[in-house]
């Protein structure tokens, strides 16, 4: 059961699990942590084992196209062109009834959010679905009209209030609306994706997630209120955890904010008991207690970020705080007690600003190593984005809490208010938009790094303090620790690769991606996948998977003829990669990608090669060889048929042999028959289309492994079934990233090829 969890999140999940157990023998009271530990581990099986039955979770299994009628409500307020959350109640397949999303167009559209609804609908399902991501399986569309289904209940009531709020949210601040609705209500659907962007690449991501900071934002202002109500501070305390409680549920109960309110809680309760509450108890029985609640918590990136900074809080403040004044001391040249406080007002200001640099620093520094595995990047500006913007914000939550109360009262002082608060939000959206500019503010980390950083330091920081306290000074201990990892770090990426040529077919969703990895770890890319819309392959899917495997530049990238679906992502992939050259068949073509990209090549400083039959690269023992475009092809004054122009690269390694076409029709294929041996890999053309994939070429080279780079669903039909009739005739292998996700292909000096999917 657990090494289903592992499959998903091994690093995080074997933190979570071995980094308590190895506290249990320093512990006093060992009896009580191995409880603790135990209980632990029971939540990581019960985790893992939650997590396989996801892989049955009914969302996965509607099929394709499937048509019908449902009854159910919308979580969010509709906007037109956007899919929102829909809870279904009656009509999807096999009595699903778990949210999924939902795209309301035409009369549809003025359904309000909790309304019940019956509509007539067509599932149109994803290819490839991240784990504990099944509310994205697919989109419900809107084929038939809509009809009130009645049914006033409770959920639809407060659904109801949400989106009146959210209604009434639009109203008061109109473009700023969706960080509104982020910082108050944990609904991000409306939010723009390049300012979701510049939160991520600026370290203040935290900030937009309903978390404890929130939470505790709102818990200061009730107890505040209640205060001056004239109730007694424990009655207060008691009030302002029941007020959050009341708040955390209306937004629908986010992990950060439920730990938030149950420290909260334990908290009022030590507090009306006269006790004193232990931190880390506090923060060991909401972990349990949430765990107890949904064990598939434990797999949940939210939930391990949100633990990892709490427990920084609590366990790494004191030491960094007793650091920082030794460090201060030192400075100074004189002691200062631990009773005494800082003289004059700027010393106060100072002693002010360190505290909330060490709790950044504490909050911070357990995440980092989950924002590396997670999103392959880390962010150096975090801690003083956070401490600049965090203030700010904390402003922003009570004014939009006071225009929403105002605004059913007569006059404009709602009006008033919301003016100051739109201030406040377009102070933040720029100061996050300037730090995440920042050169270097955000750098990629691949998990091989990480590994070798956190498997270095981590061994010699325990070795050290478990087997040597006694003999070598913590100071020493820290710092050598501390010296490997950033060795390791910095050495790791420089280590040697495998005796192997990878093919990693990227799944980019109707088009192709094609990434090589020579056996020195050196990254050559062959087309960068569709762009179209809000989604640029290059940006969301291609870079991000070239830097979680290592890569850190790109000796070539050869984008094999200039349609959009090849060449879409180019741009993103040379603004945030160095790039030192690019091939192509050079043929001029008046479309606004292939001129985003010729800008792009520009202003990047990348070599342009024009590339013909003939030419050939040979590195690392790797030689690309091109087959076709010839030059009578591209001297002829018109090409029909920009597919006629596909780059055609036959890649050689000893024995081991890769054929990638692009989109060559069948009689290209049949031009460069006599140049190809057998095969090991065959990248299958025109994503399976009619036009590509003839039996001359398969018989001729028999390829041990062919691989279709094709979306789901796509309006073409690709794969075509009689395309691959062909191939399972033959008894060669197909995998599809349709089906498969990501594709990495292993292929030896032999010609032996080991094939692995990200499912």
């Amino acid at each position: 059961m657990a090494l289903s969890l592992l499959g998903v999140a091994p690093f995080p999940t074997l933190l979570a699990v071995l980094l308590p157990l190895a506290l249990i023998p320093t512990s006093s009271r060992p009896l009580v942590r191995g409880a603790f530990c135990l209980t632990l581990v029971a939540g990581f099986l019960a985790a893992g084992s939650t997590q396989r039955a996801d892989g049955r979770d009914c969302r996965l299994l509607i099929p394709d196209e499937w048509e019908g009628v449902v009854v159910g409500r919308t979580v969010s307020r509709v906007e037109v062109g956007r899919t929102v959350p829909f809870r279904p109640e009656q009509g999807l397949p096999d009595g699903c009834a778990r949210t999924v999303r939902i795209l309301l167009t035409g009369e549809a559209a003025t359904a309000e959010a909790g309304e019940r609804i019956r509509v007539r609908v067509r599932w149109e399902a994803r290819g490839h679905v991240a784990p504990g991501r099944a509310e994205w399986a697919g989109m419900l569309r809107v084929v038939g009209g809509l009809e009130p289904s009645g049914g006033g209940d409770r959920r639809g009531q407060l659904l109801r209030l949400r989106g009146g709020i959210q209604e009434e949210i639009h109203r008061l601040w109109r473009d700023r609306a969706p960080m509104v609705e982020a910082l108050v209500l944990a609904r991000r659907e409306h939010l723009d994706p390049d300012l979701r962007e510049a939160f991520a690449h600026s370290g203040t991501a935290h900030l937009l997630a309903i978390s404890g900071f929130h939470v505790g934002v709102v818990a200061g202002l009730l107890m505040g209120l209640l205060r001056l109500l004239g109730l007694r501070p424990r009655r207060a305390a008691i009030g302002a955890a029941v007020g959050c409680w009341i708040y955390v549920l209306g937004i629908g109960a986010p992990h950060a904010a439920v730990r938030a309110a149950l420290l909260l809680t334990l908290l009022a309760v030590a507090r009306v008991r006269g006790r004193p509450i232990v931190p880390v108890g506090a923060l060991a029985t909401a972990l349990l207690t949430l765990l107890v609640l949904d064990p598939r918590n434990l797999a949940s990136i939210g939930f391990q970020l949100s633990f990892a900074g709490t427990g920084g809080l609590v366990l790494l403040r004191r030491p960094l705080t007793n650091l920082a004044d030794g460090l201060s001391r030192r400075v100074r040249g004189r002691p200062i007690s631990r009773g005494r406080s800082a003289r004059g007002p700027a010393e106060g200001l100072l002693k002010g600003g360190s505290d909330g640099l060490v709790t950044g620093i504490a909050a911070t520094l357990p995440t980092l190593p989950l924002l590396a595995w997670h999103f392959d990047r880390i962010s150096l500006v975090g801690i003083p984005a956070t401490l600049a913007v965090a203030p700010v914000v904390a402003a922003s939550i009570p004014g939009v809490g006071a225009t929403l109360l105002l605004s059913p009262l007569p006059g404009s002082l709602d009006r008033f208010l919301a003016g100051g608060v739109g201030l406040l939000l377009a102070l933040t959206e720029w100061a996050v938009r300037w730090c995440a500019e920042l050169p270097g503010s955000s750098i990629w980390v691949s998990r091989r790094a990480l590994f070798a950083a956190g498997g270095a330091g981590g061994s010699v920081l325990l070795a050290l303090s478990r087997f040597r306290a006694g003999r070598v000074r913590a100071k020493v201990r820290w710092s050598a620790a501390c010296g490997i990892g950033a060795a390791a770090t910095v050495l790791a990426p420089l280590l040697p690769g495998p005796d192997a040529l990878e093919l990693h077919m990227i799944d980019v969703g109707q088009g192709d991606a094609v990434a090589l990895r020579l056996p020195s770890d050196r990254w050559i890319v062959v087309d960068a996948g569709p762009r179209q819309g809000t989604f640029d392959a290059g940006a969301r899917r291609v870079v991000p998977y070239l830097r979680r495997h290592g890569a850190r530049r790109l000796e070539a990238l050869i984008l094999s003829h200039p349609h959009l679906d090849h060449v879409g992502g180019a741009p993103a992939l040379l603004e945030h990669m160095e790039v030192l050259g690019i091939g192509d068949p050079s043929w001029p073509v008046p479309s606004q990608p292939w001129r985003e990209t010729l800008v792009a090549g520009r202003r990047s400083g990348a070599s342009w090669w024009p590339l013909e039959a003939g030419m050939r690269m040979r590195i690392d023992g790797v030689e690309i060889e091109v087959l076709h475009p010839d030059r009578a092809t591209l001297e002829r004054p018109s090409t029909p048929d920009l597919n006629d122009l596909s780059l055609v690269l036959l890649v050689r390694f000893d024995r081991g042999t890769i054929l990638l076409t692009g989109d060559a029709s069948e009689w290209i294929e049949n031009q460069v028959l006599g140049e190809l041996p057998s095969l090991s890999v065959l990248k299958v053309g025109h994503h399976g289309s009619r036009t590509s994939s003839g039996a001359r070429l398969l018989d001729r080279t028999m390829p041990g492994a062919a691989v279709v780079p094709v979306g789901d669903p796509n309006q073409y039909g690709h794969p075509h079934p009689e395309v691959m009739d062909r191939y399972e005739s033959r008894g060669i292998p197909i995998y599809r990233t349709d089906r498969d996700g990501h594709l990495r292909l292993r292929v030896h000096r032999d010609g032996r090829v080991e094939v692995r999917s990200s499912r």
